[in-house]
Formats: C-alpha cells, sequence, structure tokens
C-alpha cells in the first residue's frame, strides 16, 4: 500500500506547476475612458528551454487578463476578458532575438534573451472600456506547450523546465471612474 502511495505522490508532484514565473505587481492607470493595465512577472526560463530558442525552435508565450465582477451568492461573473500570444524566436545569421505580438502584429527585436524576457514580462497592456471595468482583475503568463513542434509535445509532458507558468492573480480595480469616464 505504502509503494502506491508513493507512486501517486510522484506523479502529483510531476504534475505542479513550475514557479519560474511569478506574479510581481500590477500598474493600473485610466486613459482616455480605457482602463489600461500592465502586469510585470519574473519570468525565468530553463536552460533547455533557452537552449531551444537558440536553436531556432519557436516558444509561444500566452499572458491572460480577465475582468470579473464579485458576486455574493454565485460564481463571479466576467466582464471582460483579454489574451496576448507572444512568439519568441531567435535569428542566428543576425544574432537577434524576435518577440512577436500576435495580436498588435508588433514584432520587436533584441540582442540578448533577457532583453526580450525582461521586455514580455514587463510591458504588455492591456485594455478595458470604462463599461467594462469590475471589481478586480485576474492576470497570468504561461508558456504555451501545445505550440511546441509535435514531436517536441509527449517528452516534456512532465519536464518541469518545460513547465513554465505562473498562478491566476487577483488585483482590486483602484482606479476610480469619474462620471465623465462612462
Amino acid at each position: 500500500m505504502k509503494t502506491w502511495l508513493l507512486v501517486i505522490l510522484s506523479v502529483l508532484s510531476l504534475l505542479r506547476p513550475c514557479e519560474a514565473a511569478e506574479f510581481i505587481s500590477l500598474d493600473q492607470v485610466m486613459i482616455n475612458q480605457q482602463l489600461v493595465i500592465t502586469p510585470h512577472f519574473d519570468l525565468g526560463i530553463s536552460k533547455q528551454v533557452e537552449d531551444a530558442i537558440n536553436s531556432g525552435i519557436v516558444i509561444t508565450f500566452v499572458i491572460q487578463a480577465t475582468m470579473k465582477d464579485q458576486r455574493d451568492w454565485w460564481l463571479d461573473s466576467t466582464v471582460s476578458s483579454k489574451v496576448m500570444t507572444f512568439k519568441l524566436r531567435y535569428f542566428s545569421l543576425s544574432r537577434q532575438y524576435q518577440l512577436h505580438n500576435l495580436q498588435l502584429k508588433q514584432k520587436f527585436n533584441f540582442v540578448t534573451i533577457e532583453q526580450m524576457l525582461d521586455h514580455l514580462a514587463n510591458n504588455t497592456r492591456f485594455e478595458f472600456s470604462a463599461g467594462e471595468v469590475g471589481d478586480y482583475i485576474e492576470t497570468r503568463i504561461f508558456l504555451d506547450k501545445q505550440a511546441l513542434p509535435s514531436t517536441m509535445q509527449l517528452p516534456i509532458v512532465f519536464d518541469q523546465d518545460w513547465n513554465i507558468q505562473s498562478h491566476w492573480q487577483e488585483i482590486t480595480v483602484n482606479v476610480q471612474l469619474n462620471a465623465g469616464d462612462l
């Protein structure tokens, strides 16, 4: 019986998220009837992920932000949800790293992988209209393993070096709306 318990605990420990991505803070500001939020993460990647990028494999990260209203008697309701998807790649001929925001169709080039990761972790902005503002915001970042080449997906299923994600973080909306903002 102890053997089965150890096996189950071992498998469950492999499924827990790695702490390679951690939420730090969230900036909130009202600009022209838009609530603009900028989440900040401490994003660390493993040597295996860095080697994959340097080998030309495109890595995809997703940042999500969800505006919610708190309900006392039922599940909280989602007011609005935003997603930003980023492709990280390395070009060996030019020796540059590229961060491509798929939603905004923006590409940024960097000399080092650290600069690219810092930009990803600290410069992503989400805009919510004044009518969409709820009680709190949930946000997170994660590496999208399903976007990897299919030959890589199975070997990394239980590999903690590839399990880069933060937990959902709830932050209270603290920007006051004026009557003119609605």
